[in-house]
């Protein structure tokens, strides 16, 4: 039986370098393998791994509107904001009200849509 967690999630990514570097400093993440053929790499920190896939000719703008949400503290979302606003390419929705915290959704380098919420999908639910 398969267990039913998440090793990682892969995104494709228009620079290897530019997308290490932005991921680095939003989320602290670290490279924890890289390959030059094909050019992609693992970053992650704690529990939380990306599998990041050059891929220099994909749209990423029009074949998809997935996202991939991190959660945060309340205290310490007003923070993150300002970091988004400094490294992001662009404000999707946000930040607003959801499930009684906020959200704030933006897009990577390469086009790729992240959130930043709270509180968590499972603290919610597990409130009910």
């Amino acid at each position: 039986m398969i267990e039913p967690r998440i090793d990682h999630v892969g995104l494709n990514v228009s620079d290897l370098e530019e997308s290490i570097e932005f991921y680095s400093l939003l989320f602290g993440f670290h490279v924890i393998e890289k390959w030059d053929e094909p050019k992609q790499a693992f970053v992650g920190k704690d529990r939380v791994v990306l599998g990041l896939m050059e891929s220099p000719d994909y749209n990423f703008r029009s074949y998809t509107k997935a996202h991939i949400a991190f959660p945060c503290r309340p205290s310490a979302f007003g923070g993150i904001v300002d970091k988004v606003n400094e490294l992001a390419s662009e404000i999707v929705s946000g930040p607003k009200s959801q499930r009684g915290g906020e959200s704030i959704l933006f897009r990577d380098p390469s086009g790729n849509i992240l959130e930043v919420c709270y509180p968590a999908l499972i603290e919610a639910e597990n409130e009910t």
